[in-house]
């Protein structure tokens, strides 16, 4: 992303102020100079800023929902960055809390708001899974962590297709608010995938509905 930015823009240097997870699309802040992304850090390290987050969810979840669980590497895991539901105290467990609003509930799906109150490793997608409603086509959390070795070393096969309703986990940053002035309010519309998945299976509009 940042290459392809330096060439768009012509910019020897660019600073990469925020991350997405591989498959999950929306709102990414990038600084042209080191003092401005300086700002943006500072801000993000005093938790001065909002995170809204849009996904589509397995299930149906009926109400507002909070999880507040710790998070620590799955050591058992062979996907080294995978992550799960620690104890409190346990060593390397980091606090993380995140609340679900469901907008709208159809054919076992759920189309959520997501505000995350910690920053840590895949910790929607945790959470969600916690919940018992993981993120639409996530290859780690969903209904098998092994579609994500396998789509690593295979790419999409015919296993991933059946297993999976999407090519790529249904999440998407939304809106990123920073409360401190002069650093902006951003926010990015609903990819297509997601759009196309939304009026198919919630016969819902969601690039009109997804600001409500």
């Amino acid at each position: 992303l940042v290459g392809a930015l330096r060439e768009h823009l012509d910019a020897a240097t660019l600073h990469l102020v925020t991350r997405l997870d591989r498959e999950t699309s929306g709102v990414v802040v990038v600084a042209r100079h080191a003092a401005a992304a300086r700002k943006y850090q500072m801000a993000m390290q005093n938790r001065r800023v909002e995170k809204i987050y849009l996904a589509l969810l397995e299930g149906e979840l009926k109400s507002e929902t909070t999880v507040d669980a710790p998070l620590a590497r799955d050591e058992k895991s062979e996907v080294a960055v995978k992550r799960r539901v620690a104890n409190a105290g346990e060593p390397g467990a980091e606090t993380a809390l995140t609340h679900f609003f469901p907008l709208v509930t159809a054919n076992n799906v759920t189309l959520a708001r997501i505000v995350p109150h910690t920053g840590r490793t895949h910790q929607i997608r945790v959470h969600a899974a916690q919940l018992g409603h993981a993120v639409v086509g996530d290859k780690l959390y969903g209904p098998d962590a092994a579609l994500y070795l396998e789509f690593a070393r295979q790419g999409w096969t015919a296993r991933l297709a059946e297993k999976l309703p999407l090519r790529r986990q249904a999440l998407h940053a939304a809106h990123l608010r920073f409360l401190d002035d002069g650093l902006g309010d951003f926010t990015a519309p609903p990819a297509e995938d997601l759009a196309q998945f939304a009026r198919e299976r919630l016969g819902l509009d969601l690039a009109a509905a997804w600001r409500e």
